[in-house]
This record gives structure tokens, C-alpha cells and sequence, in this order.
């Protein structure tokens, strides 16, 4: 009886956490859609082995139609590298992942990416509010309470339509597509 407690005990607080976890993207894509409607092509920089659950759950939020770009980078010195070969495989905007080790919402690497895309034209969006401190265009999700927060300082060259307040080439190394959701593509940033 107390082996089977246990069990359901551990069982329960594993879904729990795993709850918690996930990360909602279903209002940074209706923003980025409804701004965006043409935009499909989404670049991704993270550690791919440790961020693909937040790479999946943003797959399944932007839908089928859309190709996620995911360049693996788990050095802040690939950021350069990395934001090269999204700018390369010509990524419509970059969207920060909130969770990632070294590409998170705030750090020093996702800043000089951000900064790098900028510079050719790639906006970058989030779902926290730091992500605006780094020059993302705006964010929206479970960070910002759902609000949209339009960056009104942006950095560099780009050139895009904002959210209205009021609305919401090299190899590749994977290639992965599911019913229901975007193509995600895998590149290494080395």
C-alpha cells in the first residue's frame, strides 16, 4: 500500500512540474500572425537536447505551414555563429526561448544575437519583458501576463510593422514534421 502511495505520489508531481514547465506560445503566435501574416519561416537559438520541449510546444502554437530554423548552440561564443546562419537561411524573426541555458530571456549571448539579427533586418520577439531590453520588437506570454509589450528603442535595421497594444545555406542536420505542426530544421551553430 505505502510502495503504491509512493508511486502515485511521484506520478502526480512529475505531471505537476512538467505542467508548470511548458511554456505557452499560443499568444506570441497569434501576435506574430495577426502582424505578421506572411511571416512563416521562425528562427530558434538554444541548446537544442535541453530546449526541445519549449522548440516542440512552439511547433505545435505556430501550426502546420510554418518552418522553425533551430540552430544548436550551447556556447555564448556561437552567437555570432548562430545568428549568421539563421540570417543565412533568411528566418522571418527569431523568437527567444524563455528557459534556454545559455540563449535565455536576458543573457549576454541571446543580447549579441539579438543585436547580430538586428543588424540584418531579423527582428527578434519573446515572451518576458527582459526580451524588450534586448531589442526584441515586442513580447507576449506567460511573462508579460498576456499583455503585448511593444519595444519602442529598437536596435539596428529592421524595418516591420509592430502589434497594435489592442491586438494579439548550409545542411541541415534534422529534420522533423508532425501533423499539426511547423517543420522544425536543426542546424549545429559549429
Amino acid at each position: 500500500m505505502n510502495r503504491l502511495f509512493t508511486s502515485l505520489a511521484v506520478g502526480a508531481a512529475t505531471l505537476a512540474c512538467s505542467t508548470l514547465v511548458a511554456e505557452d506560445f499560443q499568444p506570441l503566435m497569434a501576435a506574430t500572425r495577426t502582424t505578421w501574416p506572411e511571416k512563416q519561416h521562425i528562427g530558434v537559438i538554444c541548446n537544442y537536447r535541453v530546449s526541445q520541449p519549449q522548440v516542440m510546444a512552439l511547433a505545435k502554437a505556430a501550426g502546420e505551414g510554418a518552418l522553425i530554423t533551430v540552430v544548436d548552440a550551447r556556447i555564448p561564443d556561437e552567437a555570432s555563429a548562430a545568428a549568421t546562419l539563421l540570417a543565412r537561411s533568411k528566418a522571418n524573426y527569431v523568437v527567444l526561448m524563455p528557459r534556454d541555458q545559455v540563449f535565455h530571456d536576458g543573457s549576454f549571448a541571446a543580447t549579441v544575437a539579438v543585436a547580430r539579427l538586428a543588424a540584418a533586418g531579423i527582428p527578434a520577439t519573446g515572451t518576458t519583458p527582459v526580451a524588450l531590453k534586448q531589442g526584441a520588437v515586442f513580447s507576449v506570454g506567460d511573462g508579460t501576463e498576456g499583455q503585448i509589450l511593444v519595444n519602442n528603442h529598437l536596435i539596428g535595421t529592421i524595418d516591420v510593422t509592430l502589434p497594435d497594444r489592442s491586438t494579439i545555406l548550409q545542411k541541415s542536420s534534422l529534420v522533423m514534421t508532425r501533423e499539426g505542426m511547423a517543420t522544425i530544421r536543426v542546424r549545429s551553430a559549429k
